[in-house]
């Protein structure tokens, strides 16, 4: 229970830290507040409008990213969340919540363990954060 709430003040953190100096892309929809799957389709609907009625063709490609949170790459989180000045003390304990990850696989004869750099767990309060920012910074 403690490392949820941990998660949930970590990612709101650095979250409103991103959203008050404009660093997330303000096309982002998914998992983004006060923004919605209706906005985003009132959005498309008028881009496609306002392109029609200047004689443009307009091409929509929808992505599925499978596993997307299983891919979130830790390096790359990071990275994103240092340039913008990210307050040290936050970056510093995402540092540390990422470093010395491990799983292993347990059968009845061996034992398997590596280390791991990327991915948010099933059910983490920081994984739809962490996505956002690596695609939308």
């Amino acid at each position: 229970m403690g490392d949820k709430v941990l998660e949930k003040l970590l990612i709101n953190r650095i979250m409103h830290h991103l959203y008050s100096n404009n660093l997330m892309n303000p096309n982002q929809y998914g998992f983004t507040p006060k923004k919605s799957i209706t906005g985003s389709t009132i959005a498309v609907k008028e881009y496609i409008e306002e392109g029609f009625r200047q004689g443009h063709i307009s091409i929509l490609i929808s992505l599925d990213v499978q596993g997307a949170f299983n891919a979130a790459w830790w390096p790359s989180i990071l990275h994103t969340i240092k340039i913008p000045d990210c307050p040290k003390n936050l970056y510093n304990l995402t540092r540390s919540y990422f470093s010395d990850m491990t799983a292993t696989l347990h059968t009845y004869s061996i034992q398997i363990e590596r280390d791991i750099t990327k991915g948010c767990s099933q059910g983490s309060c920081w994984g739809p954060g962490f996505w956002n920012i690596q695609i939308a910074t």
